[in-house]
């Protein structure tokens, strides 16, 4: 009787709970998936549960280039969230396969971390992460297994842009008709972050200010499941894991049975409701910058759900079955996976706490590799910065080493002496697969993918590669990098040298032309009006010599006030600056004719409809956060309207530039190169400067030879051109030009797609060069690619007039983590005016 009368009590408190936490539609007033809900009333929504609910706590985690909160929920039962210290605790120690695992296993709850929205056109699961909030606090049996981390909107910048678009478009009813505006959406998109950048692609490098705040979360946390909510386009089905090949080698060696427990899970759920969906097709496991991979390289199972609907999804569009894919269908479907990885989670919560503490033992026991990274390249700090922004265990050799490795460009083993301070990171730590994954000349592909990539290639069938095919972070930063097959001793804790402290010099000021900080300090240079040079030659200073370059500041032609204002500037950017006590010290004397005064430049940077959304965002991020230089941002269509004299630069981004500026606005730009300006141009834009209307350049796409009328062979036709999915090729470079200061040695680009540009006639113009004999570094390139980039140019700079077209054949600062060719891009925005043709 007792335990009837109790059972009775406690499902009278349930039946009480579930009534105290009010529901979305009893919160918004309408039902999910009838409008889309605007951030501002989804973070209403939490904050209203939170109150109602002791499960569920919101703590704000960072915020976004337009100052929207980034949140998270932490939901539990009340015995877990009062032992949440030692659950992080318990959590850390197994990600580092630290503990007693048997012990934690048995006592500690797993975490589960459900990320929605990191594409903020893809808008239903922001809808489905309030459905599943609601359900876990008015169901919370799972809770005793399970802390649940639900991250409502991880892009609301974003989303935002498509939302306010959507409801200013669309009509009093919703148009299923796919042409209908409310489907066409205007650029740049929702997709991206306020910077226009991929934040899917951004989990290894960090670049973004969002990553940066959820990367720091994780590793308060470190859960043991983790899903990414996607949409794809509205024709297709749902997609969950297991994932297609390839996948990453380094990720833990059970991954694909646990991809298969959650997939069978969903699979069933799915099956009962006589949804369609996928597995194993296009969605792989190989890039690590995705927010599935990149916590599956940390021991979580992580996956990516997508379910069809998309920007072109709208609140309902028909499909070409004539069925009407509503947004509560999408909403539906990410709501059920969501749950059913929770439940599947909690039943498997002992053996996937060990998953993750064997993920990081098998590291430790088993790491084969080590890496040296050596000092000295203007990028050496930012790479290893990096790493340890990524919790990946860095050391330095305490004195000077010789040792047997293979440097990272290179194919072949041997003997090389290391100076004292060479970083050492070691794969015999818990991270050990993300640091070979990130460090690594390449890859390793699923046994049989590349091949049958190369029968699809030859059938004239597209290919499967979804993304990138290397991503080695020596050769992106162009940083020296070897790497040995065993142990490396004589290793101290890394610490990372200071720059000198400023001292006031009596002539000048000198910074070294190869320093990691001189662009930054430039552009706060040009932000104060400090008049300074640069040097076309190395500098020698008494016994010191300075490389092509180098930074000079003379007070001779500065104001009075320039030792404050200096002080200031250093210590917020961290150069190295040589004071001068002199005009000539026995080496170079400071008004050389090498030495060029460098004219404030007026920058414009092209963007709107008809350039390529993320390659202006990545040049816009990089002129305005990461590099800050003064510099206007332009509509395209703006140009035949404005006075482009009041620019030096115009950069315009890889995009489809035809018919969107007129005659007159072409007659104008070539007016202006002619007079003097300089364009910067990447990728596809060149093809619009190569019109006929236009020729400001010359530039010839590769093309295959011409046959002969009596040669028997005839030109192949393909509907595919061969292609290269993003791989590093080798280059040659021209280092007498002003473009390449700041650049170490001849850096490895990448290069993704078909085309290819023949260098120029007049070889001091072909800045930099694909290799002719050995392009192909890392990544897959099928040898006709290889023959059209042999030799091909990379950067070329063509006079027009007394102007000039810089050209880069494909975008210099990829995803922001490409930085081996980013002095170059400065250097053209930034000494062009002060380099005239």
């Amino acid at each position: 009787m007792t335990r009837r009368v109790l059972f009775c009590a406690v499902l009278l408190l349930a039946a009480f709970i579930a009534a105290a936490q009010p529901s979305p539609e009893e919160f918004l007033g309408y039902p999910i998936g009838e409008r889309f809900t605007s951030y501002d009333r989804i973070l209403e929504y939490f904050n209203a549960l939170a109150k109602s609910s002791s499960l569920i706590t919101l703590q704000q985690i960072g915020e976004t280039y337009e100052h929207r909160p980034l949140v998270l929920a932490t939901i539990t039962s009340a015995k877990n969230r009062a032992a949440l210290d030692d659950i992080r605790r318990n959590a850390a120690l197994l990600a580092n396969g630290e503990g007693d695992v048997a012990a934690i296993a048995k006592s500690t709850p797993a975490i589960v971390w459900l990320a929605f929205g990191v594409h903020g056109n893809e808008s239903s699961s922001a809808e489905a992460a309030m459905l599943t909030a609601y359900q876990l606090v008015k169901e919370p049996k799972v809770l005793d297994d399970l802390v649940v981390l639900i991250d409502p909107l991880q892009n609301p910048d974003g989303r935002e842009r498509y939302v306010s678009w959507f409801k200013r478009t669309v009509g009093a009813k919703p148009n299923p008709n796919p042409d209908a505006f409310e489907h066409q959406e205007p650029w740049p998109g929702g997709r991206f972050n306020h910077y226009l950048i991929d934040m899917n692609r951004d989990w290894a490098w960090l670049s973004q200010r969002e990553t940066q705040a959820r990367v720091a979360a994780y590793t308060q946390w470190y859960p043991q499941v983790f899903v990414d909510f996607h949409e794809m386009g509205y024709q297709s089905t749902y997609f969950f894991p297991p994932d297609a090949k390839p996948i990453n080698a380094h990720l833990p060696k059970d991954v694909e049975e646990w991809l298969d427990v959650f997939g069978r899970a969903n699979a069933a759920e799915f099956s009962k409701r006589n949804w369609p969906f996928f597995v194993a097709e296009s969605f792989d496991l190989f890039y690590p910058g995705y927010g599935d991979s990149w916590p599956s390289l940390h021991g979580a199972v992580g996956m990516t759900y997508e379910v069809a609907g998309h920007s072109h999804g709208g609140v309902a569009v028909e499909r070409d079955d004539k069925t009407i894919l509503r947004l509560s269908d999408r909403v539906q479907r990410h709501f059920t996976t969501a749950m059913t990885t929770v439940r599947t989670a909690a039943q498997n919560r002992e053996q996937l706490l060990k998953y993750t503490h064997q993920a990081a033992r098998a590291q430790i026991d088993s790491g084969e590799n080590v890496f040296l990274i050596v000092p000295g390249s203007p990028n050496f700090n930012t790479l290893v910065d990096l790493l340890q922004k990524q919790n990946v265990r860095v050391e330095m050799l305490s004195a000077p080493s010789t040792l047997k490795a293979t440097r990272v460009d290179r194919a072949n083993a041997e003997s090389h002496a290391f100076p004292a301070g060479t970083v050492v990171v070691s794969t015999r730590q818990p991270l050990g697969g993300l640091a070979n994954t990130l460090l690594e000349k390449a890859p390793a592909f699923s046994k049989g993918y590349v091949e049958a990539q190369r029968e699809k290639a030859e059938a004239d069938e597209p290919d499967d590669f979804y993304d990138l095919t290397t991503w080695s972070l020596p050769l992106a930063m162009n940083v020296e990098a070897w790497e040995a097959a065993t142990p490396v001793t004589g290793t101290a804790a890394y610490q990372k040298s200071a720059p000198p402290a400023f001292r006031n010099g009596a002539y000048g000021y000198l910074i070294d032309g190869m320093d990691p900080n001189l662009y930054r300090f430039a552009g706060r240079l040009l932000d104060n009006d400090i008049n300074f040079s640069v040097s076309d030659s190395e500098v020698a200073v008494g016994d010191r010599s300075f490389a092509r370059g180098t930074m000079i500041i003379l007070k001779g032609n500065n104001k009075d006030t320039l030792d404050a204002t200096l002080a200031k500037l250093v210590s917020d950017s961290a150069v190295a600056v040589v004071p001068l006590e002199s005009g000539w010290s026995g080496g170079t004397a400071f008004g050389s004719e090498k030495i060029h005064h460098v004219k404030k430049p007026k920058i414009g940077l092209v963007g709107g409809p008809g350039t390529n959304a993320t390659s202006y965002g990545m040049l816009w991020h990089t002129l305005d956060i990461d590099t800050p230089i003064p510099h206007n941002t332009l509509a395209l269509e703006s140009l035949r309207g404005i006075d482009l004299h009041d620019f030096d630069v115009l950069v315009f981004p890889d995009g489809s530039y035809a018919d969107r500026l007129g005659k007159r606005g072409v007659e104008k730009i070539k007016a202006w190169v002619s007079d003097g300006g300089t364009i910067v141009a990447v990728k596809g834009a060149n093809a619009f400067l190569r019109e006929k209307d236009v020729e400001v350049s010359k530039l010839k796409p590769w093309e295959p030879p011409k046959k002969k009328d009596d040669d028997k062979d005839k030109v192949e036709e393909r509907y595919n051109d061969y292609r290269v999915p993003g791989s590093a090729f080798r280059t040659t470079m021209n280092d007498r030009s002003f473009l390449t200061f700041g650049v170490p040695r001849s850096p490895a680009v990448l290069i993704e797609g078909t085309d290819a540009f023949l260098p120029v006639s007049h070889k001091v113009d072909n800045i930099i060069t694909i290799d002719a004999k050995d392009p192909l570094i890392s990544g897959v390139a099928w040898p006709e690619s290889i023959d059209r980039l042999k030799g091909s140019v990379y950067v070329v700079s063509e006079p027009f007039g007394r102007g000039q077209v810089i050209t880069f054949a494909d975008d210099p600062i990829f995803r922001l983590f490409w930085r081996g060719t980013l002095p170059v891009f400065l250097n053209a925005v930034l000494y062009s005016p002060s380099f005239p043709r």
